[in-house]
């Protein structure tokens, strides 16, 4: 629980600058920091890290394909624990997802993250 708008604020600045500062190498790379931009300009517009989106919300808002997101969600933000989804959103309405600063130290392995991009590069 956030204890006032201004420490959310402050959580949120701070995972901007993790997002910005983090090294995001190669496309996939590149791609999943859209992704997590997207999510964090979500998060600043309910106020805080718990935030609704929708599938299609989010790749439009990162200009990536919902299928390139899925594997975004699957091979990078989920393993990295930046990103979680509390709630499966359904029909019109999004996903409850929760931000954190996660940990720079757990990653998809390279060779996941390679075969799935292939798989779903288009």
């Amino acid at each position: 629980m956030l204890g006032s708008p201004d420490h959310a604020h402050e959580l949120l600045a701070a995972l901007r600058d993790r997002i910005e500062t983090t090294a995001s190498g190669g496309e996939l790379g590149r791609t999943a920091l859209r992704v997590m931009r997207a999510h964090l300009n979500f998060a600043e517009i309910a106020g805080g890290p718990l935030h609704h989106a929708s599938a299609r919300q989010t790749a439009e808002e990162a200009g990536i394909s919902r299928t390139t997101l899925r594997v975004i969600y699957e091979t990078v933000l989920k393993p990295c624990g930046r990103l979680r989804r509390l709630r499966m959103g359904h029909g019109r309405e999004g996903s409850t997802w929760y931000l954190t600063l996660g940990s720079p130290r757990r990653r998809a392995a390279p060779a996941v993250r390679s075969a799935m991009w292939a798989k779903y590069r288009a």
